[in-house]
């Protein structure tokens, strides 16, 4: 400020860092499947489910979001809308501020912690007809996944994933809406942002 006479910085930051978007070109290739820039804005506008496997997680490390979790969900709250945000509370975010308990790798490197199951994904994708999914951990796959079938399968609908959420258990399960925009870099496979739930 002293010397310029305005306060300025320079960013270098990696795409698929903190809370960030996944776009579907980030794990498929194909020409109709959209990067970053090109994720029409109504689609990052989204009704939000939370679905929270809390419980569940603190027991088992590697606990997956299952199709049974998003029938109960809906007999609660009533069916998932089209084009929604279904995003999974696990609690992970309590573990942030230590990286070797939010990673939780094991003796043999593996890492250990929440995703949805390919069956989930699935199911969300050509029964729910879903705009994404959203996790509060490091991956869409659970963190011993080695063939990342979610995010194929996701992405590959061209759907988005959101990673690393944080404070949703603030939010309610239904009801609410979710603005997820990231920068609006030519050719980005994802983005950081910041997402924000209104209800």
């Amino acid at each position: 400020m002293e010397r310029d006479g305005f306060y300025a910085r320079e960013w270098i930051v990696a795409e698929h860092s903190g809370t960030h978007l996944d776009a579907p070109a980030h794990f498929v290739a194909g020409p109709d499947l959209w990067t970053a820039d090109q994720i029409p804005l109504e689609n990052l506008i989204a009704p939000l489910v939370v679905v929270s496997i809390e419980e569940r997680a603190a027991r088992d490390h590697d606990a997956q979001v299952t199709v049974d979790d998003l029938i109960a969900w809906e007999r609660q709250h009533g069916p998932i809308p089209q084009g929604a945000a279904v995003c999974m509370y696990s609690g992970w975010e309590r573990r942030l501020a230590n990286p070797v308990t939010f990673t939780n790798a094991d003796s043999m490197g593996t890492m250990h912690f929440p995703g949805f199951s390919l069956e989930a994904a699935q199911f969300l994708v050509h029964e729910r007809q879903v705009a994404g999914i959203g996790v509060d951990t490091l991956s869409l796959d659970i963190g011993p996944s080695t063939d990342f079938a979610v995010h194929l399968e996701v992405l590959g609908a061209n759907k988005w994933g959101l990673e690393n959420l944080a404070n949703l258990a603030t939010v309610p399960p239904a009801g609410g809406t979710l603005i997820a925009a990231p920068p609006k870099v030519e050719g980005a496979s994802g983005g950081p942002l910041r997402v924000l739930a209104v209800w």
